[in-house]
């Protein structure tokens, strides 16, 4: 039989005012220690993401080289279309479509449109210019995104930016008037290349939003496969006025095709989409400038195709100018 007692002395309750303030702070403690593993793990994974993801895109200018023969409106399409066609399986087609009804159709359209830009102008840069001329100056993108987005989104440029632009500038001058084997061909490479720049800087200032609102892989074949659609009435068109559709693609063209389809695209522009999500931007495009390095490596190794002196010292202080403009 249970027997009435006194009332418990307050020092049995582990409940006192001084506890629960230090229950709580211990608490934010340890929500804030989870937030600082959970930043250091985003960042670790967001950097292995770029590395890969660079090392990756570096082959394209050597896989491209490797597909001489055919049209860079085929080459841009092949390309585009294979990613797509890997990377769709890995989709469910109603998120899909539920997550692209909710940014609009026609900007999708838009993003793939800019792209397709992208990839045909660069493509065809290097059919013409060598790959330390056409690298460089697309990376000129980036002084490009700035002074678009200081014009219409008023985003203020900071003096480092405006020192990078000037930097990049001298960057091309030197790059490019000082070619001893300058001609009309590089000439038009330069251009190109010059148009791949801006299309690029276009393509990522109407998809910034985008990329972090929808699942990356939605984005991803959405984007790739939009841009395909685009390039193939062109490249259609430019098989059928070559006379010799089928003859073309020997298997260096097709193994070629089927590389660039999978290393640069479906891997290495996927691993940057996915890095920007776990890095800071500047942070990711820092990394990414490193395919200029990376390719002229490798068209030196694999083509080789030795760049000049003037090309070397143009590139670098293009490098400089544009870790000036992307860093904060």
């Amino acid at each position: 039989m249970l027997q009435e007692t006194g009332p418990i002395p307050q020092a049995m309750y582990p409940t006192t005012r001084g506890s629960r303030g230090e229950r709580g702070d211990d608490r934010v403690g340890m929500r804030r220690r989870l937030e600082r593993e959970q930043r250091t793990s985003d960042f670790v994974v967001g950097l292995v993401l770029a590395v890969i993801g660079v090392l990756a895109v570096s082959t394209s200018a050597v896989l491209i080289r490797l597909a001489q023969g055919i049209s860079a409106f085929e080459i841009a399409f092949w390309r585009l279309a294979i990613a797509t066609m890997v990377l769709l399986p890995f989709v469910r087609t109603s998120e899909a479509i539920a997550a692209l009804s909710t940014v609009g159709w026609r900007r999708v359209l838009l993003y793939g449109a800019t792209l397709a830009v992208h990839f045909v102008a660069y493509i065809a840069a290097l059919q013409f210019a060598p790959v330390a001329h056409v690298l460089p100056l697309l990376y000129t993108s980036t002084i490009m995104l700035a002074g678009l987005s200081a014009l219409l989104l008023r985003e203020s440029l900071r003096p480092m930016q405006l020192l990078g632009i000037g930097i990049v500038l001298v960057g091309v001058t030197v790059l490019a008037g000082f070619e001893p084997r300058f001609d009309w061909r590089i000439a038009i490479g330069d251009a190109l290349a010059l148009v791949s720049a801006a299309a690029y800087a276009g393509y990522s200032l109407v998809g910034r939003r985008e990329r972090g609102r929808l699942p990356l892989l939605v984005y991803a074949v959405a984007v790739y496969g939009f841009a395909a659609l685009w390039v193939l009435p062109f490249a259609v068109l430019a098989a059928v006025e070559s006379g010799t559709v089928v003859a073309r693609y020997e298997w260096n063209v097709i193994l070629a095709l089927l590389g660039l389809g999978l290393i640069p695209n479906t891997l290495g522009h996927t691993l940057y989409n996915a890095s920007v999500r776990r890095l800071n931007a500047a942070i990711a495009n820092v990394v990414y400038t490193q395919e200029m390095t990376g390719a002229i490596l490798l068209a030196w190794l694999t083509l080789g195709e030795i760049p000049s002196l003037n090309a070397i010292v143009g590139a670098a202080i293009m490098l400089v100018g544009i870790l000036l403009v992307l860093l904060r």
